[in-house]
C-alpha cells in the first residue's frame, strides 16, 4: 500500500511539473523575440538641408557603426526582431535607431519599424546644435498602415 501512494505521489508531481513546463514556455512565447537572421536596417543621415553627414555615428541594438562621406550607414543587421507594439506580431518588428554627430544634436528615432527578411531604407535628420539648448530630438514612427487599418475595423 506503502508503494502504490508513493508511486501516485510521483505520478503526481510528474504531472504537475509537466504542467507548470507547458505554462512557463506559453508564457514566455508571449514575450519572445525571434531571431531577425536576414534582417536589416541602412541609416542615411542627413543634416536639415538634406546634406549627408559624414562620420555620424549611428547604433541600432548596441551595435555601432559610423556613416562614409555620402552619410549612410552600412546595412546593419538585426539579431532580433520583437515588436513594442504588439509582440504577437511577426512579420514585422520595431527597433530604436540612435544618430549621434559632432555639431549636431543626438538624435532617437524609436519604434522604427523593420519587416522580417527586408532592409529597411531609414533616413535621419538631424538637427544642429545651437542656443536652443533642445538636449535631443526624437522620432517615434506609428505602425503600418495595414496594423493600424487592423485596429479600427477591430474598435468598431
Amino acid at each position: 500500500m506503502f508503494k502504490a501512494t508513493l508511486k501516485s505521489v510521483a505520478v503526481a508531481l510528474s504531472v504537475l511539473a509537466a504542467i507548470i513546463l507547458i505554462l512557463t514556455a506559453v508564457d514566455g512565447a508571449q514575450n519572445m523575440t525571434a531571431s531577425a537572421k536576414n534582417t536589416f536596417v541602412k541609416v542615411a543621415v542627413v543634416d536639415l538641408d538634406g546634406n549627408p553627414v559624414h562620420n555620424a555615428e549611428v547604433t541600432v541594438e548596441e551595435q555601432t557603426f559610423f556613416t562614409d562621406n555620402n552619410g549612410l550607414s552600412p546595412s546593419i543587421e538585426l539579431k532580433t526582431l520583437s515588436n513594442s507594439y504588439d509582440p504577437s506580431v511577426a512579420e514585422w518588428g520595431t527597433v530604436t535607431v540612435t544618430v549621434v554627430g559632432k555639431g549636431y544634436i543626438p538624435t532617437f528615432v524609436f519604434n522604427c519599424v523593420v519587416f522580417r527578411n527586408q532592409t529597411r531604407q531609414l533616413t535621419v535628420r538631424i538637427y544642429p546644435e545651437d542656443a536652443s539648448e533642445l538636449p535631443y530630438v526624437t522620432y517615434v514612427e506609428s505602425p503600418p498602415n495595414d496594423y493600424l487599418q487592423h485596429l479600427l475595423q477591430t474598435a468598431r
